[in-house]
């Protein structure tokens, strides 16, 4: 089982399936692809920033085996890591640009696999109602009860404590 994440435009409301036409749904976790092949994952999914990092990655895991004349082995070692860095959070940029791109995160669904993801999702937006509006103004406290105002309370407990 697997999180997946919703994507909708800003101010999209809940019930509205003109919304789910632009509706992104991004797996959290581990993206396999980015893993194997990581610039092409990041240009294919218009992470632009994300490519250059991972083509950064590269360059700068190749400079460091010359300039610290380590063996093929450490900088070998040293680019699995960093690709295995640009895996586990190539989800999390793609997350991130899509909320500069305007669509909000706006619920998460646990699932088997993709088409489970969007099943659940799209039905839980379809199942909800326009949320009520916030109240405006200020927000007046509750009344204190008269014994709550007599002796002070002390900690978590709703009456003084009384000994027999």
């Amino acid at each position: 089982m697997a999180v997946y994440t919703l994507h909708l435009p800003a101010g999209a409301q809940p019930g509205d399936a003109r919304a789910l036409d632009e509706a992104v749904i991004v797996k959290d976790g581990i993206a396999w692809w980015a893993l194997i092949f990581p610039l092409v994952w990041f240009l294919w999914n218009r992470l632009w920033l994300g490519a250059l990092a991972a083509l950064g990655a590269s360059v700068l895991v190749a400079a460091a085996g010359r300039v610290f004349n380590l063996t093929q082995g450490a900088t070998t070692l040293l680019g699995i890591l960093f690709a295995v860095l640009l895996a586990l959070e190539a989800n999390a940029f793609r997350r991130r640009a899509l909320e500069r791109r305007g669509l909000a995160a706006v619920d998460a669904v646990v699932a088997d696999d993709l088409e489970s993801a969007e099943v659940r999702a799209f039905a839980r937006w379809l199942s909800r109602e326009a949320p009520a509006p916030a109240p405006r103004g200020p927000i007046a406290a509750p009344a204190m009860p008269a014994q709550a105002r007599e002796a002070p309370v002390i900690g978590l407990f709703p009456e003084t404590e009384r000994r027999p």
